[in-house]
C-alpha cells in the first residue's frame, strides 16, 4: 500500500451520509468538521439514486429501478446479454466504464471543488475517504423478483461482488486524482455484518468473508469496514483492512468482551474509528468530555491486554459518529459534526505529551493491485457464468 502520512490522533471523520439536499451544504460542514480527512457526503434525502444501494447498482446486470415507487430490484435471471456485455467491459480493463454518476454521487463533484479551489491551497489533507456499499449488506438487501437477496444466487453474487469491488478501484482512482498530495481511504458499509448469527440474518462465515477479501485486495491504498454494530470482530480485523470503523455509542461492550482482537489490529498496525457519537437525539445534550472518556475507556480495556499502551491506540484513532447521519434531522447531524471535532480536540490535549510517531504497515493489507479480469469474472476463469 502507498505511505502511511502521519497517524489521526483522534481526529474527527465522517461516516458517509448527511441529511441535506445540496451538496455544498453537506461539504461545507464537512470541511469544518472533519478537515484532517475530508470525504465525499452521501445524500439520501436529494435522490433515491443517492441510497446507499442504489448508488453502487448501476451497471449491476439484471438491475431496475423504479424511481417514483423508490424501488431497486434484480430479475430472477440476468439477461444473457447484460451478463455479457458486463464481462466484456471487464475484459477492458476501464475502470471509467465502471464509474459512478454524478447523478449518483452529487457529492464527489462538491469534494472535487473543494479540494481544488484556492482556499485549499495550503498544506494538504492527510487523507481524503471515499465509501462503497459492502457485498454482504448489498446482497442482502437488493432482492430478487422472488423476494429472495440476491447473496443467495450464486450467479448474481458473484455479479454484484466483482461490481462493488471495480467500483470501489474506480473511486480510490477519482480520489488520487482529487487529491494526489494525500492518502486514499475506502471503506466498505456493512451494516448487515451486525446482524450475521442472529436468528434473522444466518449466513456462514465461508460464504460472506472471501466477498469481502474480494473487493479489499485489489484495491491499492488504505482500506476498511464500517459495520455499526456488534459482529464477529476476530473474522473481521483477519481480512486485509486497515481501518476498523465501529460503533462505540451503544456497542463498546461487544469491543470490550472481544478487546484481544482490537488491541492485536492495533498493535499491528491497524487503525481504529470509534463511533462514540450517537446519530440520534442524544448527541444534542453530550459534551466532549463525556464522549472523549466513553473512548478513553474503550482505550483502556485494550490495554489491559498488555497488547498495546492507551496512546497507542489513541495515536492510531479516529473519532466519528456511530453511523451515517443521512436519515436525522439537519439540526441533528450537524451537532454529531461538531461534537466529533469538540472531542478530537479534547482527546488530543489527552494525548499532548505523545509523539508523532509513524503508523507501522500491516503486512497482510500490502496488496498488488489486480486487474479487472483477475476476479472470478474474468472470461477465461468464470465458473458460473453463461458466457
Amino acid at each position: 500500500m502507498g505511505a502511511v502520512p502521519q497517524p489521526p490522533r483522534c481526529a474527527s471523520m465522517a461516516v458517509g451520509s448527511l441529511p441535506y439536499e445540496d451538496a455544498r451544504r453537506a461539504m461545507d460542514l464537512i470541511l469544518e468538521c472533519t478537515p484532517e480527512i475530508p470525504a465525499w457526503p452521501q445524500l439520501p434525502r436529494r435522490s433515491f439514486l443517492e441510497n446507499m444501494y442504489v448508488q453502487f447498482s448501476e451497471g449491476l446486470p439484471g438491475a431496475n429501478l423504479d424511481l417514483d415507487a423508490q424501488r431497486l430490484w434484480v430479475s430472477d435471471e440476468p439477461p444473457a446479454d447484460d451478463v455479457a456485455d458486463f464481462v466484456e467491459k471487464l475484459a477492458l480493463d476501464n475502470l471509467e466504464l465502471f464509474a459512478v454518476s454524478a447523478d449518483r454521487a452529487a457529492g464527489l463533484a462538491v469534494l472535487e471543488a473543494a479540494l481544488s479551489s484556492p482556499a485549499s491551497a495550503g498544506l494538504p489533507p492527510p487523507y481524503v475517504k471515499g465509501q462503497v456499499t459492502g457485498p454482504v449488506s448489498f446482497g442482502l438487501s437488493v432482492l430478487r423478483e422472488d423476494r429472495r437477496g440476491l447473496l443467495f444466487d450464486d450467479t448474481q453474487r458473484e455479479l454484484a461482488t466483482t461490481l462493488l469491488a471495480v467500483k470501489a478501484r474506480w473511486q480510490e482512482r477519482r480520489l488520487r486524482l482529487l487529491a494526489p498530495a494525500s492518502v486514499p481511504l475506502i471503506v466498505f458499509d456493512e451494516p448487515y455484518l451486525a446482524q450475521i448469527g442472529s436468528a434473522f440474518v444466518n449466513v456462514p462465515r465461508e460464504l460472506y468473508l472471501p466477498l469481502l477479501e474480494q473487493c479489499l485486495e485489489p484495491l491499492d491504498c488504505l482500506k476498511g469496514i464500517h459495520i455499526c454494530g456488534g459482529a464477529d470482530w476476530e473474522s473481521v480485523v483477519a481480512l486485509a483492512i486497515d481501518l476498523l470503523s465501529f460503533d462505540a455509542a451503544d456497542h463498546l461492550d461487544s469491543v470490550t468482551t472481544q478487546r484481544e482482537a482490537f488491541a492485536s489490529f492495533v498493535a499491528e498496525g491497524g487503525l481504529l474509528a470509534w463511533g462514540a457519537i450517537p446519530n440520534d437525539d442524544r448527541a444534542m445534550s453530550l459534551g466532549a468530555e463525556e464522549v472523549g472518556r466513553r473512548i478513553l475507556g474503550g482505550a483502556e480495556a485494550l490495554e489491559q491486554t498488555g497488547a498495546v499502551s492507551v496512546d497507542e491506540v489513541l495515536l492510531s484513532s479516529w473519532v466519528s459518529p456511530a453511523c451515517g447521519t443521512g436519515a436525522l434531522p439537519v439540526e441533528v447531524a450537524e451537532r454529531c459534526f461538531r461534537l466529533g471535532a469538540e472531542t478530537s480536540a479534547w482527546l488530543r490535549r489527552h494525548l499532548s505529551g505523545c509523539p508523532l510517531s509513524p503508523l507501522r504497515d500491516k503486512a497482510k493489507s500490502s496488496q498488488s493491485r489486480a486487474p479487472l479480469t483477475a476476479g472470478p469474472l474474468a472470461p477465461e476463469r468464470s465458473r458460473v457464468l453463461p458466457i
